[in-house]
């Protein structure tokens, strides 16, 4: 049997005459339904530009809200969110996965993982009997990908080869991606393979946030 191949260009056409014949209730429902399936923290999900406070870190939250309204900054279709503990970075992340969301009009996945836990998930999954729901490269498959906590995770061989193998893949596709840290710069980049860090850099803006931790404000 032959299996008609159709080029992408053709695909994308298609894909954006259906959603031309959406109503807005029914594009909206998509956005709805593509949010649920982004897995972000019920504490974190009122979390929009209109939500945060700018005045707290304004040059970061400029950066965030034009790399939502375009897709990339400075030509770069990641970003580096760095900076101590409670100051907005996972905030600001899941504000650029809603708004992408919306932006996108619920045509593609976006998806929120936190590196620790999600790795642990996958880590107990592979010695259960049960079918594996997801792996790591299935995470690829969505436009853009919220990385939540890197660095926090205990580096076992296992884990070093998976993060390489979702970063590596997340770099040469030039897939969005935004990374949340505490982790300096320099910290961050010496536990990465030279080759990866490098892709990583390519890839990425880096954007250091200042301020003190907000969960300890009154």
């Amino acid at each position: 049997m032959t299996v008609a191949v159709f080029p992408p260009s053709l695909l994308q056409k298609a894909h954006d005459h259906l959603w031309a014949r959406l109503s807005p209730e029914q594009i909206q429902e998509r956005v709805r339904n593509q949010l649920l399936q982004a897995e972000i923290p019920s504490s974190y999900r009122r979390c929009t530009f209109d939500s945060l406070d700018s005045s707290q870190d304004p040059e970061a939250f400029r950066i965030c809200q034009e790399y939502a309204e375009k897709g990339e900054y400075q030509g770069k279709k990641g970003l580096i969110l760095m900076g101590t503990p409670g100051n907005g970075k996972t905030s600001l992340a899941i504000a650029i996965l809603r708004h992408t969301a919306q932006r996108t009009q619920g045509r593609y996945g976006v998806r929120f993982w936190n590196v620790p836990a999600g790795l642990a998930q996958l880590r107990r999954q592979i010695d259960t009997p049960e079918p594996q729901p997801e792996d790591i490269l299935s995470l690829t498959c969505n436009r853009l990908l919220v990385l939540d906590d890197v660095g926090k995770q205990k580096d076992t061989e296992w884990v070093v080869e998976q993060f390489y193998l979702l970063l590596n893949t997340l770099c040469t596709q030039e897939k969005q991606v935004i990374l949340t840290t505490n982790l300096t710069p320099a910290r961050l980049f010496q536990g990465l393979d030279p080759a990866l860090a490098s892709r990583l850099t390519r890839l990425c803006h880096q954007v250091v946030l200042k301020g003190p931790d907000r969960r300890l404000q009154p």
